[in-house]
C-alpha cells in the first residue's frame, strides 16, 4: 500500500477488531434474551448461546467467563450511558434524574422481564447500589451528612428505587415517566 505507514495499517486493523468485538458481544446479549425469553435461564448452555448468536464458543470466551457475565456487561454499560447523561445535565434536579431513570428503564423492558422472570434482578441492585455510590462521588453538591450516614442513605434510596422499578416493570409500566418521577420524588421528600 503507497502512502499507508505501518502505524496506520496497525490502528486500522485494530478499529476493525475493536467494531468486529462489539459486534460479537451484541450478537451475544441478543442470543441471550432471546433464549431468556424461551428457556429457564440456568438451564441455557454457553454452546446454545453461541450457537444463536452466530459465534464460535472461543469468541464467547474471549468476551466473557460465564452467562452471568453478559447481564453484569450489558448492565455496567447501561449505566454508564445513563450516568454520562445525569452529568450532563447543569442543574442537578431530582425530578429530572428520576425520570430520565424511569425512560432510560422503560426503553429496556424486556431485559428487565428477562432478569425478573430468571430471578436475576439482585444483579441490577448491585450495579444500580454501585452505580449511586460512584454517582455521589462525581456530583459536587455540598455534602450534609457524615460518609457513613451518606452511605447508608444511597443504600436506601437505590433499594427504594430499586423496588419501585421492578414493581412498575411487574404491572406493565402503565404509569408514565412523569407520574413515576413525581412519586418518587414525593417519597423522598417525605
Amino acid at each position: 500500500m503507497l502512502g499507508v505507514t505501518k502505524e496506520e495499517i496497525l490502528f486500522m486493523v485494530n478499529k476493525n477488531n475493536v467494531l468486529q468485538n462489539k459486534i460479537t458481544k451484541e450478537s451475544i446479549f441478543t442470543a441471550l434474551m432471546i433464549l431468556m425469553e424461551e428457556n429457564n435461564f440456568k438451564e441455557i448452555s454457553i454452546s446454545e448461546i453461541a450457537k444463536k448468536a452466530g459465534v464460535s464458543r472461543m469468541a464467547f470466551y474471549r468476551n466473557y467467563n460465564v452467562v452471568e457475565d453478559i447481564i453484569t456487561s450489558y448492565i455496567n454499560e447501561f449505566f454508564e450511558e445513563y450516568s454520562k447523561q445525569i452529568l450532563s445535565f447543569e442543574i442537578h434536579d431530582n425530578y429530572e434524574s428520576v425520570r430520565l431513570f424511569f425512560a432510560y428503564f422503560r426503553n429496556h423492558d424486556q431485559f428487565i422481564n428477562n432478569l425478573i422472570n430468571s430471578d436475576l434482578t439482585n444483579l441490577l441492585l448491585e450495579k444500580g447500589v454501585e452505580y449511586f455510590h460512584s454517582l455521589s462521588q462525581e456530583t459536587v453538591c455540598e455534602k450534609l451528612y457524615s460518609p457513613i450516614k451518606e452511605r447508608y442513605i444511597i443504600e436506601f434510596k437505590a433499594g427504594g428505587l430499586f423496588k419501585v422499578l421492578i414493581e412498575w416493570v411487574k404491572s406493565g409500566m402503565k404509569e408514565n415517566d412523569e407520574d413515576m418521577s413525581e412519586l418518587v420524588c414525593d417519597i423522598i421528600n417525605d
